[in-house]
């Protein structure tokens, strides 16, 4: 939900799920809620835009099974194929920004999910997460079909896009696996940011940079952290005409020294910092000064903050050249 998804195109509604019989896998009904039947023959859920179940497995959905490994066997591979079925079905009309089939954000979503290590319901709510918000699919189905636990994390999804509800509200506040896939869905549409109109992309990039980050550090997922923040200031520092929506490197600089006189070290390892940074493009230069403050005043003692500086100081350069291209 949230970054490059809003290119896509309604079709008609498309009928409601069916429950499971057992020995044959479940098909479309015979009449949409809103146009025609389906000619005889019509061919199964499972089949739109797959060809079969075996497409499902070694195509699209071969990344997935790959991340998820050993996790996804018997009954839970079932399921994660059923909700592939179920969001190529309700996504079929739809596309992207960039002109792909809207069903490869929910599997790219769902890889991600399944590279971090999250079991099969999560990786289901990955590949559905935008069937609730963006077709008509009964909600009730997808209880029957995919359970309660399913559901509620595309509820809260929802929830935390809603314009009443402000982000740093939701940081604090929401259910850590709607987190989880709030920062999945989140990193994929960052990694596709491009395709957007420059200023959503600013504010989406602004927004990853003030609160989606900072709510992957706080659950622990520092590679997460790391591509959502270097790929947010990439596509800032990469678009023309960027006003930098922080302080200035000068004003950041003269807070922090009225605000550090006295506290042992920080001012020092922060100098440091500071004249290594005017190498980073000056767009992204005060995001990751005010940034690397924060992490001063989390460091224990004077000589871990001259160490951390140290390193800073000795990656800079590289940090510039990927910045800059």
């Amino acid at each position: 939900m949230g970054g490059p998804r809003d290119a896509r195109t309604r079709g008609p509604p498309a009928p409601p799920l069916l429950p499971h019989h057992p020995g044959r896998r479940r098909t479309e009904p015979g009449r949409d809620r809103q146009g025609p039947a389906p000619a005889s023959g019509a061919r199964p859920a499972a089949e739109a835009g797959t060809g079969d179940g075996r497409r499902i497995v070694n195509g699209e959905l071969g990344p997935l099974l790959a991340a998820a490994g050993e996790r996804l066997s018997g009954e839970r591979l079932r399921l994660v194929e059923r909700a592939y079925e179920v969001a190529a079905h309700w996504h079929r009309d739809q596309v992207r920004h960039s002109g792909d089939p809207y069903i490869t954000h929910p599997v790219a979503v769902a890889v991600i999910l399944a590279e971090l290590g999250l079991d099969h319901e999560m990786i289901c709510a990955g590949l559905l997460h935008d069937v609730l918000d963006d077709t008509a699919c009964p909600e009730d189905e997808l209880v029957a079909e995919f359970g309660q636990p399913v559901v509620d994390v595309l509820r809260g999804l929802l929830a935390l896009d809603d314009p009443e509800r402000r982000p740093p509200d939701w940081a604090i506040s929401t259910d850590e696996r709607v987190l989880l896939l709030k920062l999945a869905d989140r990193l994929h549409n960052q990694r596709t940011m491009r395709f957007l109109p420059e200023e959503r992309q600013r504010q989406k990039c602004r927004e990853t940079l003030d609160v989606v980050a900072p709510v992957a550090a706080r659950l622990g997922l520092v590679q997460v952290e790391e591509e959502l923040r270097r790929l947010a200031s990439e596509r800032l520092s990469g678009m023309s005409r960027v006003e930098p929506s922080g302080p200035s490197v000068a004003e950041l600089s003269e807070a922090s020294a009225a605000q550090l006189a006295g506290t042992g070290g920080i001012r020092t390892s922060f100098g440091v910092i500071t004249a290594g940074a005017i190498l980073l493009p000056p767009v992204t230069r005060a995001r990751w000064l005010e940034e690397w403050l924060g992490e001063l005043h989390a460091l224990p003692d004077r000589r871990a903050r001259l160490g951390f500086a140290l390193r800073l100081l000795a990656g800079m350069p590289r940090m510039a050249r990927t910045l800059r291209q």
